[in-house]
């Protein structure tokens, strides 16, 4: 009998039922119940141009657990590898097609976990750990939050990790700069562009700038430390003014956004009248580069910039500028480290932190046009996506696109 039952001898019938039914509750493995509500991984569409190369199946104990397997014979031995990420994403899914087209490309026949550990310290440790039995040969970190689990539990495994659409590690503090290597068994890449370079390309712009609006989501803690903080710090320090405009959640960051906008736009204009020399510049928060179009209600012709690529986009709900990196380099060149690591190139240890650059310009003519904003010649030459005067797309990633009349 199981400790915490206990039936008298007039315990009835129904007693040991519920008791019995409890303990078959308490029984099942935790992963069975989650698989189940947030750690599937039916959110994952990959194209016929992966599934034509890749076997893939869903562990019929773990819904958040999937099997691949090239279906290219070589005479190589399949690497073995996990892939883990931390919840649901559309920048994990360009991650693994990207990761995926990769090793295809370069021939390296593979068996892959893809394991979703729903930021579950639990199942991640026990990911790793059991990374770390099999002996296996690579484990591609997807997120912030994964790079933190395997920078604090897996920095001294044998097992090489590259981490891929994350967060700057040096902000983070994570890595001491952008030059050396880790020394260990990781090799990191960064969605961030340093603060520094940011910095540059704005002053370019506005060479004469006095106020940059700053805005973001004050409850991310990972823009915070890789975003916020750097860039009030040096902006301050450049005798700059940074004002905040904030938001606190996705689920309310329209009507805060409605409510903030014309309290920060009006202490701009104070300091700077007429705001020729002010800015408004949104971090990487999805909360807020979601709500562009409110962002635009109220930016009194202030330029909006951003640093996430995809804030510029066709049409009138856009930035005018973005000065950032693509997720899609970012996990091109994560996947150039693992393909160098799988083929014993390098060592990740020796690979210093890989940032795409120059950084990913985007550009939207038609929204350039409407608030009289001359785009830097530089810009424009170095864009790798551009939106023409209807804000139609001209360029991506870098290659022009051909527009049907």
């Amino acid at each position: 009998m199981h400790a915490g039952c206990r039936f008298s001898p007039v315990s009835t019938l129904l007693a040991w039922l519920m008791c019995s039914f409890a303990l078959t509750l308490c029984a099942m493995p935790a992963t069975h119940a989650a698989s189940k509500t947030n750690r599937s991984l039916d959110w994952i569409q990959l194209p016929e141009s992966i599934t034509t190369h890749w076997t893939i199946s869903i562990d019929p104990h773990d819904r958040g657990k999937w099997h691949l397997a090239s279906r290219w014979q070589t005479s190589k031995p399949d690497k073995k590898i996990l892939m883990l990420l931390p919840k649901k994403s559309g920048s994990y899914q360009l991650a693994i097609i990207e990761f995926l087209g990769m090793m295809k490309r370069n021939n390296i026949p593979a068996s892959i976990t893809l394991y979703h550990f729903n930021n579950e310290l639990r199942l991640g440790l026990a990911a790793l750990n059991q990374a770390e039995a099999d002996q296996i040969d690579l484990v591609f970190s997807m997120g912030s939050e994964t790079a933190n689990l395997v920078h604090e539990n897996f920095s001294n495994s044998q097992v090489p990790v590259v981490i891929s659409t994350s967060k700057d590690p040096v902000e983070l503090g994570m890595m001491p700069d952008y030059d050396s290597g880790s020394g260990t068994n990781i090799a990191y890449t960064s969605l961030n562009i340093p603060t520094d370079v940011a910095i540059n390309y704005l002053l370019s712009l506005r060479p004469k700038l006095k106020v940059i609006g700053l805005l973001y989501n004050q409850n991310h803690k990972q823009v915070m430390a890789t975003e916020v903080i750097p860039l009030k710090q040096k902006m301050q320090d450049l005798g700059h003014t940074v004002v905040d405009i904030t938001v606190t959640s996705a689920k309310t960051a329209g009507q805060e956004l409605a409510q903030n906008m014309p309290i920060a736009i009006q202490r701009i204009n104070q300091i700077d009248p007429g705001a020729q020399n002010s800015l408004l510049w949104i971090t990487s928060s999805t909360a807020v580069f979601s709500e562009i179009p409110v962002v635009n209600q109220f930016s009194a012709n202030i330029p909006v910039l951003g640093a996430n690529p995809n804030i510029v986009r066709k049409g009138t709900d856009s930035a005018v500028i973005a000065i950032g990196i693509d997720r899609r380099n970012n996990a091109y060149l994560a996947s150039i480290y693992a393909k160098d690591i799988l083929n014993n190139k390098v060592k990740p240890g020796q690979l210093k932190v890989g940032i795409v650059t120059p950084p990913d310009i985007a550009i939207n003519f038609l929204i350039a046009k409407k608030i009289g904003l001359r785009i830097p010649f530089d810009f424009f030459e170095s864009a790798s996506f551009i939106y023409n005067y209807d804000g139609l797309p001209a360029r991506s990633f870098g290659q022009r696109v051909q527009t049907i009349e």
